[in-house]
């Protein structure tokens, strides 16, 4: 059973980013939604190479999260099937939840690098989830705690920063603080 801290912790990140449009259900639609705000940050055109990259990595995303979360085969993954994925035996498509963890890892570290230096520092952090719409103040905040002090954080310091986020029940880890401000404990 995943306890009340992650519990909290999953799904303020499904209403953040898998529900871009607040509807109380992610679909497929919601990761061309977050295409587009990103898109919009960085400066994407459809046309443009990555942009191509980054719609094929959010549809294996979504392809993902829809095998091991969408039960009833609706096309749509409400919070309580969100929730109950993180508590799947291994058996059950863990192959695919595995992939998905690891592209989204990938990609959300790659939207923050914008100077594609390897590292994601508190402007690039601060600027993409303001433009998911998390507040500046608190993603500036987030940084600091999630840095630990370091201008910025290396792939793989963000690699395990993720899996703090997700799999840690320690309420004092980094990682917590990946995708902003703990709103997650209001």
């Amino acid at each position: 059973m995943v306890s009340d801290f992650r519990k909290k912790k999953l799904l303020f990140i499904f209403k953040v980013i898998f529900d871009a449009d607040e509807s109380g259900e992610a679909e497929k639609k919601d990761f061309d939604l977050f295409l587009e705000k990103i898109s919009k940050l960085l400066g994407w055109k459809e046309s443009d190479v990555v942009y191509q990259v980054a719609r094929d990595s959010l549809a294996e995303i979504w392809k993902g999260i829809s095998c091991g979360a969408d039960v009833n085969k609706d096309g749509k993954v409400t919070a309580d099937e969100w929730l109950a994925m993180w508590d799947l035996p291994e058996s059950v498509c863990r192959s695919c939840f595995n992939d998905w963890q690891k592209l989204f890892c990938k990609v959300f570290f790659y939207i923050q690098d914008k100077s594609s230096d390897g590292a994601v520092d508190c402007q690039e952090f601060v600027d993409v989830h303001v433009a998911i719409g998390l507040p500046r103040e608190g993603a500036s905040e987030a940084f600091k705690k999630l840095a630990q002090g370091k201008p910025s954080i290396s792939w793989e310091e963000y690699q395990e920063r993720y899996a703090e986020y997700f799999l840690s029940e320690d309420e004092n880890a980094p990682g917590n603080w990946l995708f902003g401000s703990d709103r997650f404990n209001e």
